[in-house]
């Protein structure tokens, strides 16, 4: 019964995420497409790349949710959604952004866990890591 709850939890947690992080994609596209300097937008990537894979992938891989399972992720839908849906719309958006800002593979090493996932992280506050 208690796993119950805490794959409930766990889940409305992956929702916050990808709510969180979609705000964030939201609010950085129309600055990159207005910009020639993308440097200023390094530091914003890192975070939702590091987001991406501590409050998405890490969840994804812990419970094995099916990609089928509806969630609700407001800013993308106020209804609820296949969960691969509002992983296209996060982490594949995220991809996109890497690829255009000339980032993929530092992004890409963060969502894999990699050596730079372990550098970001040592530079976050440790609440801020609680609350992903």
């Amino acid at each position: 019964m208690i796993e119950f709850f805490k794959r409930g939890i766990e889940f409305n947690n992956l929702a916050k995420s990808m709510n969180g992080m979609n705000v964030m994609i939201q609010q950085i596209i129309p600055k990159i497409d207005n910009s020639i300097d993308y440097s200023e937008y390094r530091e914003d990537l890192l975070v939702l790349a590091y987001t991406a894979r501590k409050g998405v992938l890490d969840r994804l891989e812990q419970y094995n949710w099916s990609m089928e399972s509806k969630i609700v992720v407001p800013t993308i839908d106020k209804g609820r959604i296949p969960l691969a849906f509002a992983y296209s719309k996060t982490v594949g958006n995220l991809q996109i952004i890497a690829v255009k800002l000339e980032m993929s593979d530092i992004v890409d090493e963060i969502l894999e866990k990699g050596a730079a996932y372990y550098e970001f992280e040592k530079l976050l506050p440790i609440e801020v890591i609680k609350k992903m």
